[in-house]
């Protein structure tokens, strides 16, 4: 079983600790991406379980094996970068069996391998070109035929798409997807693009600063994020924030922003009187049709996205324009004051540390 435990692991750099005690146990099979702002410790994170940074403090686990100080060619993982890393002068079918050559496999056995690695990826066609004939694309297939064939028990990608355009992301993140569904091996993903964590992820890690902000699946990650910085990282476009007090004078709690009220009634939570901070998603911000409204917005742009429209506001108690998605349709334009309406049943709290109420 191809379990991935991390057990408090930290990194230094000199005087500067860019990892901070991450504790995570990633299941056999399972697809684990990790995501977060440039700087936030996820490659690093990786490279030391790929055994190519050292470790300052805690453990590695692969299966049932301590690897902490194992060479990273004894770690039964197996790695796609960024960059392709092809050998120009050899052959596609030569770059994926590559490593069985020095491994001193045979050549029939090789030849095999190869061949299995290439129907799986779709390549047979393209097993005697060069890298250089090859679309972005293909080398991506190549470079992840190339860790195939060493049937490892971890795979580790980091940010393998960022050099395609984005139409060829999308087809890679679908090929990659249907890899894990065929392969009987553990995936972690590095990326920055929280739309490639939500499209492949069984579950998502949002790292910052060096530490794991929250950990889980998607949809979990979308609708109850544990912090602002989860919610504002996750959902494209994000969050909206909004300043407002809490009054609980009346008895149910209230929260108060600009010339707008809403109640916040919910037994789950806990409100104290004082700041908070609203969270609320574009999809959950919604003209008040027939309905008294809570607030008015000047719109300020509209992006016109062919199945979406997102819309721009000026609300005059936000610094920030608040965005708003509808449908295509909408005749909305700049200029427009709307009657708009939260959805209250969908409002985030957050307190002024930044943590989910």
């Amino acid at each position: 079983m191809a379990r991935l435990v991390l057990d408090n692991i930290t990194k230094s750099f000199g005087t500067v600790q860019v990892i901070n005690g991450i504790d995570l146990a990633i299941a056999h099979r399972e697809f684990v991406v990790f995501v977060g702002p440039s700087g936030c410790g996820k490659s690093t994170m990786l490279r030391m379980i790929a055994g190519l940074e050292s470790v300052s403090g805690g453990r590695i686990v692969i299966g049932d094996r301590d690897v902490t100080h194992v060479a990273p060619s004894k770690r039964e993982i197996a790695m796609v970068f960024q960059s392709y890393a092809l050998f120009p002068h050899l052959t596609v079918a030569e770059n994926i069996g590559f490593g069985l050559r020095l491994a001193n496999t045979p050549k029939a056995e090789i030849d095999r391998q190869v061949g299995e690695v290439a129907r799986t990826l779709q390549i047979e066609q393209l097993l005697e070109r060069k890298p250089r004939h090859l679309s972005g694309g293909q080398r991506q297939r190549v470079a992840i035929g190339r860790s195939i064939i060493r049937n490892p028990k971890v795979f580790l990608f980091d940010e393998p798409l960022s050099n395609l355009d984005a139409s060829l992301r999308v087809q890679m993140r679908l090929e990659i997807a249907r890899l894990h569904q065929r392969l009987d091996a553990t995936m972690v993903y590095v990326t920055h693009d929280q739309t490639e964590a939500m499209s492949l992820a069984d579950r998502i890690v949002v790292f910052n600063a060096g530490r794991i902000e929250q950990v889980g699946t998607p949809i979990e990650l979308y609708e109850k994020p544990a912090n602002t910085f989860v919610a504002g990282f996750i959902g494209a476009p994000s969050m909206n924030f909004i300043e407002a007090r809490i009054d609980s004078s009346g008895g149910a709690p209230i929260a108060r922003f600009g010339p707008a009220s809403i109640p916040l009634a919910d037994a789950e939570r806990r409100f104290q009187p004082g700041g908070v901070t609203l969270g609320v998603r574009p999809e959950h911000i919604l003209i008040a049709e027939g309905r008294t409204p809570d607030f008015t917005a000047t719109v300020e742009i509209v992006e016109k996205l062919g199945a979406e429209s997102l819309v721009y506001l000026q609300t005059g108690f936000s610094p920030d324009p608040v965005t708003m998605r509808v449908s295509p349709e909408h005749p909305v334009k700049p200029g427009d004051s709307l009657p708009l309406c939260l959805d209250q049943n969908r409002v985030h709290c957050f307190a002024s540390d930044g943590a989910a109420i």
